[in-house]
C-alpha cells in the first residue's frame, strides 16, 4: 500500500446538482470513522484514508484487494478544478466524479464537463444524486447497501428511476460515452457507471468510493505509484496565514516537497527560482471541514497526493493554476524555467484578428481557448488576470468588427475599462460559467453580423443617377467603358444599374476619375465607369439616363434613413416605376 499514493479525485457538473452535499457527506464519513487520528487536514483537498475507505466499503468490494492509502478529493466547486488546477500533461485530477441530479438529468454545464472529460481523457463514475427526492423512496433505518435501498423502496420508485438512469445514460451515449448503472457493467473499460446516490442519507456512497477504488487500481497503478524523489505541485492560490505570512496554496501531485528545496514556480511575468522556507497545514480537528480561521502546523516535508501552504520569498508573485517543480541543479533549473514558460502560454496560435480572452487561472484560460478553438472562434490576445483599460484599447484596434470583444471568464473587469470614445465598439463578456459566456459572445457577433451586413447593403445601395455622356465611349463591351456624370446621390461601385423603364443595363464594376480608381462619386462629378454587362449600340447608348437598380428590401430600409433631396427624388422615381405593375412595392 506504501507503493502507490492516493489518487486525486474531482467532482464536475451542473451548478446546484449536489456536488457540494455530495462532498460534505464523504467529509461526513471521515468524520464518522472510529480510525486514529481523525480528520488529516489539507489546503484545498478532503482525504478519505484507507482504513476508512475499506470500512465503509465493506460487503460493497473485496477488501483484502484494496492498496490505496485513500483518496484524496479536490475542494472546489464546480468543475474548477478541472480549468484551474493542473500539473505537466494535462489536469490535476486522476479521476473524476460527474455529479447529475437525478431530476434534471444532463444540463448545458454538464455538457461542458463532459467535454473537459474527453479532453482530459480523464477516467470517470456518474453519481446520479438526490434519489431521495423521487417519488417512492422509502428511507432506511440506518447504513444500508444501495442495492437493498432500491429494493425496499416503492415498485414506482424502482421504475422511475431506471426511466431516469436510461434518459442520463442515453444523453451521455450522444456525448460520446456509453453508460449504464454500475452493477449492470461487465466491462468499465468500455462503459461508465452510473451510480444512484442519496448523498443526504449517504446511501450510495460505498458503492461509488468502491467503483473509484477499482477504476484507480485497475487503470491508474502505474500512474499512483509513489515517486520519492523530486516533487512537482500546482498552485491553487496566493494567500496570506497569520504569523506565516505570504504563501501559496498548493496541491503536490508528484513525489515530495522538503524544507530548503529549490523550486522553480511559474509566475505573473515569467517563472521565477527560489526555496522553500516552510511547509504548514492546518492541526487536525476532530470534526469538521477545514476551516480558514485554524492553526497551523509546520511540517519538514510532505508527500504526494497532499494539499499545504508553502512559503517561500517571492510566492506571493506565484500564478493561480501554474506549476512549480524542486530543481537540483543550474542545468534543470533553466530547463524548468523553459518548460513552465511553455506551460505559462496555453495559447500559442493567437490570430491577426480575433477576441481577447482572460481567465483568473492558467487552466482556466486553457480551457476558454479550446471551446474558443472548438467554435472556431479566433483569439487575438490571451491574459491571465482582469480586464484593464490598455486590453480595450488594444481591442478597439482589431479590423473585424466583430472581433472587438473580450471574453473575460472568472476575473473583474477594471473600472478604468470601461470603453469610453473610440473603445466604446469594444464589447466585454464577463461570466463565472464558461458555457454562457460563449453563448452570449455568438449571440453578439451574429447580431453585429446582421446590424454590418445592413449597414453595408445601404452604404452600397443608395438612390443615384447618372447620364452616359455622348462623345466618352471608350470601349463598347466586356466591360463597357463610357463617360458619365452623375445627376443625383452618390454613385459607388458594385451596384446594378438599371434604364428608366426599369430594364437592366448591368453592373458597375469600377469608377475612375484622372486615371485614379474612386470608390465613390457624388453628384456632378463626371468621370469613368466600367459597366459589365452593357453592350453600347445593344442596351446602352450615348445620352442615356441610368439609376441604381434598389431591391424592395433596400428601398423599404431607405425609408427610414436620412437621404438628401436628390436622393429622395430618385428613389421616389424608383418606387413609382416599379408600382407601376406591383401597387404595394417597397412598403
Amino acid at each position: 500500500m506504501s507503493e502507490l499514493r492516493e489518487p486525486i479525485v474531482s467532482l464536475l457538473g451542473h451548478v446546484d446538482h449536489g456536488k457540494t452535499t455530495l462532498l460534505d457527506r464523504i467529509a461526513g464519513s471521515v468524520r464518522a470513522s472510529k480510525e486514529p487520528g481523525g480528520i488529516t487536514q489539507h489546503i484545498g483537498a478532503i482525504e478519505v484514508p484507507g482504513p476508512t475507505v475499506r470500512r465503509l466499503c465493506e460487503g460493497v468490494m473485496r477488501t483484502d484487494q484494496f492498496r490505496l492509502p485513500g483518496l484524496l478529493f479536490v475542494d472546489t466547486p464546480g468543475h474548477r478544478s478541472f480549468e484551474t488546477l493542473r500539473r505537466r500533461g494535462g489536469a490535476l485530477a486522476d479521476l473524476a466524479i460527474l455529479v447529475i441530479d437525478v431530476r434534471e438529468g444532463v444540463m448545458p454545464q454538464t455538457r461542458e464537463s463532459v467535454q473537459i472529460l474527453r479532453r482530459e481523457k480523464t477516467p470517470f463514475a456518474v453519481a446520479l444524486t438526490k434519489i431521495d427526492l423521487l417519488a417512492g423512496w422509502r428511507k432506511p433505518a440506518g447504513p444500508t447497501p444501495l442495492a437493498e435501498a432500491i429494493r425496499k423502496s416503492t415498485p414506482d420508485f424502482q421504475k422511475l428511476l431506471d426511466q431516469r438512469v436510461y434518459s442520463v445514460a442515453e444523453e451521455l451515449d450522444q456525448l460520446g460515452f456509453s453508460a449504464e448503472r454500475y452493477d449492470r457493467v461487465s466491462d468499465f473499460t468500455r462503459n461508465v457507471g452510473i451510480v444512484p446516490v442519496s448523498a443526504k442519507s449517504g446511501i450510495g456512497v460505498p458503492e461509488l468510493l468502491a467503483l473509484l477504488v477499482g477504476l484507480s487500481q485497475r487503470f491508474l497503478e502505474q500512474d499512483l505509484k509513489l515517486i520519492t524523489e523530486g516533487g512537482e505541485a500546482t498552485i491553487l492560490e496566493r494567500s496570506d496565514q497569520k504569523g506565516v505570512g505570504p504563501v501559496g496554496d498548493v496541491i503536490i501531485y508528484r513525489g515530495r516537497l522538503k524544507v530548503g528545496d529549490e523550486i522553480v514556480a511559474t509566475g505573473r511575468e515569467e517563472p521565477f527560482a527560489t526555496r522553500i522556507r516552510g511547509i504548514y497545514r492546518p492541526v487536525p480537528l476532530k470534526e469538521g471541514r477545514p476551516s480558514k480561521q485554524v492553526r497551523l502546523e509546520s511540517l519538514p516535508e510532505v508527500q504526494a497526493a497532499a494539499g499545504v501552504y508553502l512559503a517561500a520569498p517571492g510566492i506571493e508573485d506565484a500564478m493561480p493554476g501554474g506549476l512549480l517543480k524542486v530543481v537540483h541543479s543550474e542545468e534543470e533549473k533553466g530547463r524548468v524555467r523553459e518548460e513552465l514558460a511553455r506551460e505559462s502560454q496555453p495559447v500559442t496560435d493567437v490570430a491577426l484578428t480575433g477576441v481577447a480572452i482572460y481567465a483568473d487561472t492558467l487552466g482556466g484560460l486553457e480551457a476558454l481557448a479550446f471551446e474558443c478553438r472548438e467554435r472556431s472562434i479566433p483569439v487575438h490576445e490571451a491574459g491571465v488576470g482582469p480586464v484593464g483599460r490598455a486590453t480595450v484599447m488594444r481591442m478597439a484596434n482589431v479590423k473585424d468588427p466583430t472581433h472587438r470583444a473580450v471574453l473575460a471568464f472568472a476575473v473583474p473587469v477594471l473600472p478604468d475599462a470601461v470603453p469610453e470614445g473610440e473603445a466604446s465598439i469594444v464589447r466585454i463578456f464577463r461570466a463565472d460559467v464558461m458555457y454562457r459566456l460563449i453563448e452570449e459572445y455568438e449571440a453578439w457577433r451574429a447580431e453585429r453580423k446582421r446590424q454590418l451586413e445592413v449597414q453595408r447593403r445601404l452604404e452600397h445601395v443608395h438612390p443615384s443617377k447618372l447620364e452616359v455622356l455622348p462623345g466618352f465611349v471608350f470601349r463598347a463591351s466586356k466591360p463597357a467603358i463610357v463617360g458619365v456624370r452623375v445627376q443625383g446621390g452618390t454613385l459607388r461601385p458594385g451596384v446594378r444599374l438599371m434604364h428608366t423603364d426599369g430594364t437592366e443595363v448591368g453592373v458597375l464594376k469600377s469608377l475612375q476619375k484622372e486615371g485614379e480608381s474612386v470608390t465613390e462619386a457624388p453628384e456632378g462629378t463626371e468621370l469613368a465607369a466600367s459597366i459589365e454587362g452593357a453592350v453600347v449600340g445593344r442596351n446602352l447608348k450615348e445620352g442615356d439616363v441610368l439609376l441604381v437598380a434598389l431591391s424592395e428590401g433596400a428601398a423599404r430600409a431607405l425609408r427610414g434613413q436620412p437621404l438628401t433631396v436628390s436622393e429622395q427624388s430618385i428613389l421616389d422615381e424608383v418606387v413609382k416605376l416599379h408600382r407601376a405593375a406591383q401597387p404595394f412595392w417597397g412598403q
